[in-house]
Formats: structure tokens, sequence, C-alpha cells
């Protein structure tokens, strides 16, 4: 509750009994009980003061008996006064001219409408006057201040209160309820019982009214008592104790009050669920209401001090309460606003005057006024109060606050009521629901949490309150597990919905970078830097002392002056924010509330794109030992050196969980771009030491109960690295194949020319890379691998030399001169001979093949390859064991160790040099019976030796090259006669097309188009079996009839063109579709 008006007697112990009054501009006129009319003049004095009344004239014989009513009609210049039964109209301005209306006797109800109307689509001033007696309503019209005409209409029910809701209908109420009349059909629609329950019915029900009492209880007033018995009391009343009021409201509104219940209805007789959804109930049942721009003031007898018991029916308690006779309420909260007093007497009446600026109360003989409190003043102790809903109402209703500062006020109000409801009443939903319509920055609700949250935006004045009370620790540095269970809960329904609130403005702050836009408009909370706007904390009333003196001399001139309050001290401008610089707030926020909440959402935040402070984040992290949340943090702001130093800094801690080893490294560089591939190989030097250092180990031990003393967990924490590189380079990820391979090759080769296999292998078979370098490092680090692994040439060949061998063979990518040069002069003469067949020196690889190696089947196999490269390759091997070359041309090594070598298939290796030339001529034997088609009987035969005795195998071979000759010689027969049956079969063609020949002369026609075909035209024959002969026709007529034989369903091009053809002679027989092979003669 707060002061809205304080009450001034301005005439005491009036002589005679005052029973109705009026107000019109500086006038006040009052009727007496003897029929007497008062007229005083109001001269205003200012605001804080009085007016003062002056009496201009005293009317005593204006009526023959008590005025009951009276009533202005200013607009027709007219005065209207009830008295003895009827009503009589007087000039306003002279108080003369009475005309007494006949039609209205009996009446003792008037009520009063000016306003404007469209008659015939023309916008009218309309002033209507209604009177009810003895069951009639009479309505009398004015039209642009021109008495237009009077209606009738009766009235089934006594009607005991009426007033105009528009100037085509009129709301009445009988003892039983609430009617309309439509003007001026005179169609009268029921509305709604009038009595307690149907109102709290139609206006909401049980719920709305116990909703109302609360807040009134809470302000200290007595509240209605809502039982059904008090319902049923209520509906058997009589109709005596019976008191309907129908008032005006301001917008068009009237209040339909039964007892303590009112409810508003518009102006078209309907309720107003959507602005006044809720009842107002009174304290007392009024005996009369009126309104300012705000408030409904009703007046009410005064049950006096000591608590009387309640009247049959009423719904008002009996408990003892201030005494009142007077009840200022909020149209728009319905809550109770102030009581007030009048001890001389109790008022009769209350009206406005000077639309709803002045308010009016008169007793028997007294005559009081209600002087609004300013509005600075009434919103500072609404403040003050912390109702911050009363606020918002009275700025919205108030007509003392300039438009324009009204939704600047409205919004300043709404500010604190946000502030409010999530420091001090827990509700914190509600509050960052109203900051966000608001569209303040997200810093103002930060700047509400505690300093661990808010950091710097925290505000000074958190650290003095309990946190409690919005729900955490009074000290900012202190974990919320210092408080009490209770605060706790609380303080966690605070982050939450914190949480949330940054979450939905995180989404928008996204979508705005997705836009590419750069700024955002954002309310900001900007404190006023003049002295006279610093509002003292300490000194509630300075709140009071708000006006400056200036404001005085406007509000003499009329005009409404500028509402300064200290408690809106600030002001809110639109401001234009960095999208970036916001997200950083937001973001690093979240990551504060989550870290106390919820932390199992750091990832999701920081592994996407955010924005958050990396030195405040990597401090608060490292503090709650947050390390993965780290390594994301680092990732997303591109400090990838930062993150790979923690990783291989816990990685080498014993005690750093999932990090301890070299796992996680390799993981995380995995999801390293390309361009960081230099940082890679730096930091990838400790993953592939450590596992290589951890290779040789001791085999695992078990225990007796039979459980391995090695760590499984312990392994897979240190890969080895052959996983790590399959990890980091031997992968399909497009950032390892956009690596630079040789430094790859490069960098693995340090560490292991395996690793440089293991790489190149996957890059051949995977990316199918032809580069030759490339080809070269693999064939190297073979030779690499050979050379550690000290293999000699006369051992078992091992898997590794086969693998080298498989290569040279299958790759054709590799520099054979290079590899060449790279091959060892004592060994390797196998991979030797595969270099040699790629440079084309067959006959060197043989001789290699043959005494190097001493492998006659290889040196078959190797014929047997490259037979399609070279044809002659097995000439060259004969020619090789037939004539060998000299011992020191062949190579070094002696000559009983090459002998013993020998080997061929089916013949025991003899240690002996005797022996060479017989296995050699015996491999000629086989090489001839084996491969006779590949060697020609032509280059063989000179090869042999004039004493090389005539085997099995040359038999073979010799009978195998007859055989071919004369197969050979059947074949060309074969051939040569089939061409001359061809050459003849096209003779006879050739002369059967000759003697069927076309002349085509000048005077040849068209059968198509009925045209000349000449020397220079383009023609088509085609075969006619009914012109027994060929047709010539034009190219161009047989295209079309083409065309048209496409669009036909199963006929060839050829017949409908043959078809169209002839349609001259009417025949569609078609002979062959083929054309005719004949020719042309020119005539």
């Amino acid at each position: 509750m707060h002061h809205a008006f304080t009450i001034r007697a301005l005439l005491k112990q009036l002589p005679v009994r005052v029973e109705s009054a009026t107000a019109y501009g500086d006038r006040l006129l009052l009727g007496t009980a003897t029929g007497a009319l008062l007229i005083y003049h109001v001269a205003e004095t200012g605001r804080d003061k009085p007016p003062t009344l002056t009496l201009l004239e005293t009317r005593k014989s204006f009526a023959r008996r008590a005025v009951e009513q009276l009533g202005v009609i200013k607009e027709a210049g007219v005065l209207v006064c009830l008295a003895d039964g009827m009503v009589t109209l007087y000039d306003l301005h002279t108080l003369s001219s009475a005309t007494p209306l006949t039609n209205t006797r009996g009446a003792h109800i008037i009520a009063l409408h000016t306003g404007v109307d469209h008659i015939d689509g023309i916008p009218t001033l309309v002033s209507k006057l209604a009177t009810y007696g003895k069951r009639k309503v009479v309505v009398l019209e004015w039209r642009d201040a021109e008495f237009y005409k009077s209606f009738d209409y009766s009235a089934a029910e006594k009607i005991v209160a009426m007033q105009f809701a528009a100037p085509g209908l009129l709301v009445l109420s009988t003892a039983r309820e609430f009617l309309t009349l439509q003007l001026p059909r005179g169609q009268w629609d029921d509305l709604f019982p009038a009595d307690t329950a149907s109102l709290r019915t139609v206006a909401g029900g049980m719920a709305v009214g116990r909703g109302t009492e609360a807040s009134d209880a809470t302000a200290g007033t007595p509240a209605p008592a809502n039982t059904w018995g008090s319902w049923a009391l209520s509906l058997a009343g009589s109709s005596a104790d019976v008191h309907t009021t129908i008032a005006r409201m301001p917008g068009d509104k009237l209040l339909l009050c039964h007892k303590d219940i009112g409810v508003f209805i518009n102006s078209a007789g309907k309720l107003c669920r959507n602005e006044q959804s809720e009842p107002m109930i009174f304290s007392r049942a009024p005996t009369g209401i009126t309104y300012t721009s705000s408030y409904t003031v009703a007046i009410s007898h005064d049950p006096g001090p000591q608590s009387q018991p309640p009247s049959s029916g009423s719904t008002v308690d009996s408990l003892p309460g201030p005494r009142f006779n007077v009840e200022v309420r909020n149209i728009g909260t319905q809550m109770l606003v102030q009581t007030l007093h009048l001890a001389e007497e109790e008022p009769a009446h209350v009206f406005n005057g000077t639309g709803g600026k002045q308010v009016w109360a008169i007793g028997p003989h007294t005559v009081w006024r209600l002087m609004a409190m300013p509005i600075q003043q009434q919103v500072e102790d609404v403040l003050e109060a912390e109702q911050y809903d009363e606020a918002i109402s009275l700025v919205a209703q108030s007509d003392n606050i300039l438009e324009a500062e009204k939704e600047e006020l409205t919004k300043k109000i709404r500010w604190l009521r946000a502030r409010w409801l999530f420091r001090e009443q827990a509700r914190y939903e509600e509050a960052l629901s109203e900051f966000t319509d608001l569209g303040a920055t997200p810093t103002e609700a930060i700047a509400l949490c505690p300093e661990r949250i808010a950091g710097e935006l925290a505000e000074e004045a958190i650290d003095a309150e309990s946190v409690a009370e919005g729900g955490g620790s009074t000290n900012g540095d202190e974990p919320p597990a210092a408080a009490p269970q209770t605060d706790q809960v609380v303080w966690k329904e605070a982050l939450y919905a914190i949480m949330r609130y940054l979450t939905e403005h995180r989404r928008w702050l996204q979508q705005a970078a997705r836009d590419a836009k750069r700024e955002l408009e954002y309310v900001v909370r900007v404190l006023d830097d003049d002295e006279d706007s610093e509002y003292d904390e300490k000194d509630p009333d300075s709140a009071h002392r708000a006006q400056r003196p200036s404001q005085a001399d406007d509000e003499d001139d009329g005009a409404l002056p500028h509402v300064r309050l200290k408690r809106l001290a600030f002001s809110l401008e639109q401001m234009e924010i960095p999208v970036a610089a916001m997200a950083q707030v937001v973001d690093t926020t979240l990551l504060k509330v989550y870290l106390e909440c919820s932390p199992g959402l750091l990832g999701p935040l920081l592994r996407v794109k955010n924005y958050c402070d990396v030195e405040q984040s990597e401090g608060l992290l490292l503090e709650h030992k947050r390390y993965l949340e780290l390594v994301d943090l680092y990732h997303g702001k591109g400090l990838y050196r930062n993150a790979l130093q923690l990783l291989q800094t816990q990685g080498l801690a014993v005690d750093s969980g999932s990090l301890h080893g070299t796992y996680a490294t390799v993981r995380y560089m995995v999801r390293l771009p390309a361009d960081q591939f230099e940082l890679i190989l730096e930091y990838l030097r400790w993953p592939l030491q450590s596992g290589q250092s951890r290779i040789p180990q001791q085999p695992p031990t078990e225990d007796s109960s039979g459980s391995s003393n090695n760590d499984d967990d312990d392994d897979e924490d240190w890969p080895a690295p052959a996983a790590v590189v399959s990890t980091i380079f031997a992968d399909d990820r497009p950032a390892a194949q956009a690596f630079p391979r040789p430094r790859v090759v490069s960098f693995l080769r340090q560490s292991s020319p395996t690793l440089v296999v293991q790489y190149l292998k996957y890059v051949f078979e995977t990316w199918h890379d032809e580069s030759s370098t490339l080809h070269d490092d693999m064939v190297a680090a073979y030779l690499d691998m050979l050379d550690s692994t000290d293999l000699h040439d006369g051992d078992a060949e091992p898997g590794l030399r086969q693998q080298l061998q498989q290569f040279l063979k299958s790759s054709r990518h590799y520099s054979p001169e290079r590899t060449l040069a790279r091959l060892p002069d004592d060994r390797l003469f196998v991979e030797r001979a595969l270099v040699l067949s790629r440079l084309g020196r067959h006959e060197h690889a043989l001789g290699l093949l043959v005494f190097s190696v001493a492998s006659l089947s290889r040196a078959e196999q190797y014929c047997v390859e490259n037979l399609a490269q070279r044809p002659d390759v097995f000439v060259l091997l004969l020619k090789l064991l037939v004539s060998p070359p000299p011992a020191d041309v062949i190579d070094n090594e002696a000559e009983e160790i090459r002998a013993g070598r020998l080997e061929f298939p089916g013949a025991a290796a003899q240690p002996t040099e005797q022996t060479r030339a017989q296995i050699h001529r015996q491999c000629v034997g086989h090489l001839l019976s084996t491969h006779s088609q590949s060697i020609p009987v032509a280059e063989a035969l000179p090869l042999l030796p004039a004493d090389m005795s005539f085997s099995h195998d040359m038999f073979v071979y010799l009978r195998s090259q007859l055989c071919t000759l004369d197969q050979d010689m059947r074949t060309k027969n074969v051939v040569r006669g089939l061409a001359a049956a061809e050459d003849l079969q096209a003779r006879r063609q050739l002369s059967y097309l000759q003697s069927n020949s076309v002349v085509v002369s000048e005077t040849r026609v068209c059968p198509d188009c009925l045209k000349r075909i000449g020397s220079g035209t383009a023609f088509v024959i085609v075969p006619s079996k009914r012109a027994k002969g060929h047709v010539v026709v034009h190219y161009s007529c047989w295209q079309r009839g083409q065309s048209v034989a496409r669009a036909t369903n199963g006929r060839e091009a050829s017949d409908v063109s043959t078809v169209s053809i002839e349609k001259i002679s009417a025949g569609s027989d078609v002979e062959s579709p083929a054309m005719p092979r004949v020719e042309i003669k020119w005539a």
C-alpha cells in the first residue's frame, strides 16, 4: 500500500443537508434536501495545496423538494436535475428556462453519456440522458448540441442502477440480474445474475477470488469470506439488503458491482477477460464508486471501532481492522492501494470532475476533495515497497505522464523487477525471461551471480547480501557447499536457470555469426551522471524529493512534468555490441556454470566452435583438473602446441588417469589439420621412442592365480610404433593424405626402416601413389632392413627378400638406374637381375642367374616372365648355356663354389666343374623341348655345338618345329583358296549390278512431290514390286517419309517412305527395305 491521495475537507458543517452534487469546469453544484442549489467556484492553488471554494450563488427555490441527483450535459449546455420524482432541464449557464420532462414522472435514477457515434457514416456528437421510473426507461438524445428525440422503453422489473456503456448500449441492473438495452431498437438482453456467486464465476471462478484475497491479506486488509454458506446467504437475501452499483471506468469500461465484488465489461457489453481477468473484490460493499485514470475510489459505511456482526448475506469477515470509509484500488491489478477514514461524517456520494482529474466526496454536511499525490512520489513509494507490478500498472494508466516517457519508465521498472525476482524472490526463470523480453545484454543477468560466476561483472552488492536469498553463498570465493543444504538446492536452481538462459542466448549468437552479422542491438543500462539523479539507498525519503524545483512552474502551465525518479536514476539505451565480444562473455560464463553444476557438458561446449576467454578458462580448468576439457579448449582456439605439451606432461605423470601414456597424444594428433605437420613431427618423436623402448619386454608371467602380471591397460596406453604410424600417417582421413610424403618417409627413416615400409605400402596400395621418389625410398628401406638383418646370399631367402623381389617385379615407378646403384656388388644377385630386366639388359640378367646365382630354374622362369618384352630371350639363354663367357667376366666368386650351386630340376647337383657343361646341355635340351614354340629353329640350330648328341629332347623339339611348319603351310593354302572364292563372288555381284541401271534424265519426276529431278539434286532409289523395278525420289521426300514412319507403330522407315512414294499408283506392297545396288547412268 502507498499514499495515492490525501483528503481535505473543503466545506464543513454546512447548515443544510446535501443530497446530490456535480462538478464541471471550475464550478461545483450542490443540491440540498430543501430543494436549494448551492453554486461554488473552485480555485486551484497548486498540486500540493487544496483548492478553495467560494460560494457564488444560492438558488433557494431551485426545486420544490430535495434535489436527488444532478448531472451536466456540457456539450448541450444542459443541467439535469432529478427532484420530486421528475427530471427537469436547465440552461447550464443561466440556470433558468426550466423544462420539466413530464414523461419522466416517478423517475428515481438518471444516467448521462456523451460520445461520438457514426450516424449514416457521419461522425456525430451524441449526448443521451436516460431516466427510469414506473417500470419505464426514457432516453433523450441530443445530436451536435441540438435536441433530437425522446424514446420510451418498458421494463419488466424494477431497475436499481443503470449506466451507458456506449451511445447505443445501456447497462441496467435489477435486484436479481444485470441487463443490457440496445438503443434505439429497444432490445433487452441478459448479462448474468446479480449475485456474488455469478460474479465470481463469470470473472474466473473461486481460484481467482482467492488469489485476490491473498493479495489483500498481504496488504493488511481483511479479506472477504468465500464459503458456500456465504454464497447461499447472498442468494437468499431480500432485495432491500441488496446494493448494486454500476460505475463508469476509464477506457469506455463499466464496473458492475454487487455487494463487495465487481467485474468489468467493455463498451460492447462483454467481459474484459484480457485486461481485467480477475474480479475486483472490495473490503466492504461500496455505496458509491468513481474513478481516476489509475484508481477506483469507493466509499462505504464504517461499522465503527468495534467489530460488528455481519449482516445477512454479507461476504465481509468479522475480524476487526482499521477504520475507513474510502477505499482506493488499482484498476489494472485490483490491488488495495489505500484506505482513508473521513472522520467528520460518513460520505454519501463520490464523483469525479474534469475527466477524472478531480475526485469529490460529499457527506450530508461536508465536502471533501481527494488530492492525488504526485505521480513521482507514488511510483517511488511503490518501488520502495518492491511492488513492481503495481508500479508498471500505475505508470501505464496514469494520465500525468507523457506518453513518450511511459514506455521508457515501464522498461526501467520491469528491469528493476527482473533484478528483484532474481535476487530477492528466487524466481530465476521468470527474471531471466523478463531480461530476454527487454532485450537486455546477458551481462545484466550474469552480474547478479556471485563473483566466481560473474567475475569482473559481479556487482559489489552481491557480497553484502546473502546469496542464499537468491540461492547461494555470501562470499563469491567460497564454494556453495559451505551454505546450508536448502541454500545449496536454491543455488543449484539458479545455476540451472542461468545455464538455460545462456544456452538459449548462445544459439542466437551462433545464428548471428552464421548470418555474418558483426553486431547485435542490446538494451544497456547506463547510470546517470547527474548529481540530482543519484539515489541514496540509505535515505529512503530522498526518493520523495525527486522532483526538481523547475517542475512546479511547468505544472502551473498545465503541461505534464517530466518524471524523474531517484530509484530509476539510469537510462536504457540501445547499443550495438560486437557479436564476438558478447559471445566471449556468454561462453566463458557458461563454462563457469558448467563447472559448478554440470561438468559433463564441458566437453560439448569446448569441442565445438566457442568464444571462451582462453586465459580465464585455462585457469579454471587447471584448478578443477579438467585436463581433457582443457585440451579441447586449446584445440578449438588453435593452440595446438599448448595441447600437445599438456598431453606430454600428463602422459609422463603417473597419476594423470586417462592421459597417462602416449595413447592420448596419438589420438589427439589425429584431430590436427594438415598444416600442423611440422608440429606433429616435433611431438611424435616421443610416442615413437617410448613405444620402441617398450617393445623388448619379458614375456608375461602368471602367478598362482593364473592372472598376468602385465597390465593390459598399460599396454594400451603405450601403443607400438607400428600402431602409431597406422594411426597418424597410414590413415584414410584427408589430413593424412595431404601430408608431404617425402617428409614423412624422411622422418620415419630416422626411427626405423620398417616404419617406412609400412607407411609406403599403405601409400601405394590405398592412394596409388606413382611417385618415383617414394618407390625408390621403398627399395632403400628394404635394403636398409636387409643390412640390419645381416643376411647373405647363400642363406635361405627369407620373407624380407621375397617382399623386395615382389616389389621390384610389380612396381613400374621406381628408377632402375638409382636402384641398381644402391644394390651391393657381392650379393642380392636375384634382385640385381630383376632391375637389369627393367633396363632391358636381359643377357646380363641371365648371366647373373645362371652363373652368379647358379639357378637354371630361375633363369628359365625369368625367360617366361620376359618373353613378351623380349621374344628372343630364350635364344639368349641358350647362347649363355652353350657358350659361357670367361670366368672373370661373370663374377669374382670361386669356380668351385659356383659349380656347387648349380641346380636344375631332376638333376643332382654335383660339386665338380666337369659336370657344368653336361648340366648346361641338359638344360638346353629341356628348354628346346619345353619351350619349343618360343625358340625359332633358324636361330637355335646354329647355336648348338657339333658334338651335341641327338637326344629325346632334341627329337621332341624338331618334331614340334616340323609340325608347326606343316601347319603354317596348310593354313596358307586354305587362306589362298578362300581368297580366290571371295574374288569370284565379288566379280559375279559386280556383273549383276552392272546389268541393272536406272536412268535419270532431265524429265524424270519425283512421284512424291511431282517435281523434276535434276542432275544437281540429291535423290534416293528404292525398290518397288508394283513398279517392277526401282523408284527414284528426292532425298528430302524420302527423309520426310522416314519421319512419318517413326510416328507409326511397327512399320519400318523404308516401308513408310515407299508407301508415301507410291501413293500415286495406290500400291503399298514393298520389297526388301534395303537400298538396291544399282548403277546410275545420266542421260
